[in-house]
């Protein structure tokens, strides 16, 4: 298929709360986990970046980051297209996140169809998972006023800590995209038992959309939002865009959770594409880090480097059950995120 109008955004603004202060123990620096490196010596940024421009060039490829996190960022996208970091002067949520760059990607194409990544994601098999995304954009071509979604099926079993799409068929048929129903985030165990027996999917946030498909959600639900960004896309049209400007914008505009305040009300609108087991998991949360880690084998590696950094003690080891770190908090040794 042709590629000449497919953008990317990389969400890299995030704070990471929950899981900061287990990856400042294991990795030092500020603990942020796009900037993180957990194994090999790519960090999770530039793993996201690497798997999608094997898809997208980068001058197509789109990094959103926050300003504070200027001395990460600039480290690690030295050799990055300038124009292509988007700098917000603070992190908004992921509402914001995604239209401030899509704002620059409308100056630029006006036709885009744009795919949305965010970069704390682990992925074993990249090119099956590339392969879901190719499917995603040809799909997209059948359901142009549509979104269409990356929904994985669930792996190793029940998950509190992840949203779930919910589609319309009670059990999705692979390489088939279906309608969506409706989303639960972070269900209790028990409903997230039901949830997997109806045959709902962990959603990804990656999202394939054309561009003009995604202002007009964004203007049928966060009008207020959609008008300040339309602004800030017209601004960077004449090439008057200021820095005091843009910050002004971030100082007055609410947080808006896309997934909730954009993408639930209109679930009508949406897609789901079920992808088959790729190794996906959402490094939001050091026990999420730590099953994958074990899966892989790598939790001896990760276990001694926190010895050497002095932030465990000893007589733990590796073949401790990770079972037993809570859902949504640190373990090893590391504080509540």
């Amino acid at each position: 298929m042709d590629h000449s109008n497919i953008w990317a955004v990389v969400l890299a603004g995030g704070e990471g709360t929950r899981v900061r202060s287990f990856l400042q123990q294991v990795c030092g620096g500020s603990g942020l986990k796009q900037f993180s490196t957990v194994i090999g010596s790519r960090s999770m940024l530039r793993c996201t970046l690497d798997r999608i421009t094997r898809l997208i060039p980068p001058e197509r490829v789109l990094v959103v980051v926050s300003s504070q996190h200027r001395a990460d960022a600039e480290k690690q996208l030295a050799h990055w297209p300038r124009q292509n970091i988007i700098f917000q002067p603070k992190n908004r949520d992921t509402g914001p996140g995604i239209l401030l760059p899509l704002a620059h990607i409308t100056n630029r194409d006006p036709s885009a169809i744009v795919v949305v990544f965010p970069s704390d994601h682990f992925i074993l098999d990249e090119k099956r998972f590339l392969g879901a995304v190719r499917k995603a954009l040809t799909e997209l071509k059948k359901h142009s006023s549509k979104m269409i979604l990356l929904g994985m099926a669930p792996q190793q079993g029940e998950e509190t800590e992840y949203g779930y799409i919910v589609g319309a068929a009670r059990k999705p048929l692979w390489e088939e995209v279906s309608p969506v129903a409706g989303f639960v985030e972070k269900p209790a165990l028990s409903q997230a038992r039901e949830l997997i027996q109806r045959g709902a999917l962990w959603n990804t946030m990656v999202f394939a959309v054309e561009n003009g498909v995604l202002w007009d959600m964004a203007q049928r639900t966060s009008p207020a939002l959609y008008h300040a960004f339309r602004l800030i896309q017209m601004t960077l049209r004449s090439g008057s865009l200021s820095p005091h400007a843009l910050e002004h914008l971030y100082e007055v505009i609410p947080p808006v959770n896309f997934s909730s305040a954009i993408c639930e009300p209109l679930a009508a609108r949406l897609c789901v594409l079920p992808v088959p087991d790729v190794g996906w998991s959402d490094w939001g949360t050091a026990a999420s880090i730590l099953r994958t880690l074990k899966k892989l084998g790598r939790l001896d590696a990760v276990s001694a480097r926190l010895v050497e950094n002095r932030q465990l003690e000893p007589v733990w080891h590796a073949k401790t059950s990770v079972a037993r770190a809570p859902l949504g908090g640190a373990s090893l040794g590391a504080g509540s995120s």
